[in-house]
């Protein structure tokens, strides 16, 4: 039997081997992708300064963080150890405009990817997607260790590892505002309705809709959610739902038939035309 993670391409419950996604090694991967085709763990390392043992370390760590981000992809593996690496059209508009992964914009968009149901991070699509509907917007990290555990079944080890993490501290994802810890309870928060995000909005939207619907030139708004989680990735009420709608419309993403029920959507553009102006509206 295929489990939901290994048939939706998700990285594994252990991939990030208990490190949180530190902005500065990812900068220095994304830096390393750039001017090299290939390397081992060793010579990434060499090149990067981001800490590998015999064995493990923070680079295989951090070159799945990357993937599952979608900020670089594994072409092919070419010999012993060795993978070639490439920069996504994302990973591209990053490393020239924020390679430091400072924008409030870069870590909601990366966080996004994580909680993809394809190609994301099980835990982070578990917690922040299909979890939704079962722990809402706030919720105990008890609720949250059961919850993981009735899917993933129980580990040596905690299932959350460093995902709440993640969240609280500054190397990470911190400007985000995703997670907020207090007296025992994790808020969650809703990525924020604002003008400058909106090429992000588009162009992730529409990587969604290029993946699941590659044939469709419309699809309903309930057909939409029920493939990508999208609404809930975003953590939107129904009035904040119709705002980023209404967002992608204005950017000419989509068109959107309201008096259809449910609502019809139509694509217009595709996810490339966004990437590169990711960062033009921001203030």
């Amino acid at each position: 039997m295929v489990k939901q993670g290994e048939k939706y391409k998700r990285l594994p419950v252990t991939f990030h081997r208990t490190f949180i996604p530190e902005r500065h090694y990812i900068s220095a991967l994304l830096r390393f992708v750039a001017g090299s085709v290939e390397g081992s763990n060793q010579e990434i390392s060499a090149q990067t300064g981001i800490p590998v043992g015999k064995s493990d370390g923070k680079v295989p760590a951090i070159i799945s963080y990357c993937t599952g981000m979608g900020l670089i992809q594994i072409n092919k593996r070419v010999g012993t150890g060795q993978r070639q690496f490439g920069l996504t059209p994302f990973g591209r508009a990053v490393l020239l405009e924020d390679c430091n992964l400072s924008e409030s914009l870069t870590q909601w968009l990366v966080h996004f990817h994580l909680c993809r149901r394809q190609d994301g991070a099980e835990i982070w699509h578990l917690c922040f997607a299909k979890g939704y509907d079962v722990l809402g917007m706030e919720f105990s990290e008890a609720d949250l260790a059961a919850y993981l555990e009735r899917i993933c079944g129980k580990r040596n080890r905690s299932l959350i590892g460093p995902l709440v993490r993640t969240y609280e501290e500054p190397a990470g994802l911190k400007s985000t505002g995703v997670l907020v810890r207090s007296d025992g309870t994790l808020q969650r928060s809703a990525a924020p309705l604002l003008s400058g995000f909106r090429n992000g909005f588009a162009a992730f939207f529409l990587s969604l809709w290029e993946f699941c619907f590659p044939d469709d030139h419309q699809v309903t708004v309930l057909d939409f959610e029920a493939e990508t989680y999208w609404q809930k990735i975003g953590g939107w009420d129904e009035r904040q739902y119709e705002i980023i709608l209404d967002m992608l419309q204005e950017a000419g993403a989509l068109t959107v038939d309201k008096q259809m029920r449910p609502w019809v959507l139509s694509r217009f553009a595709e996810a490339k035309k966004f990437w590169p102006i990711l960062y033009d509206e921001l203030a």
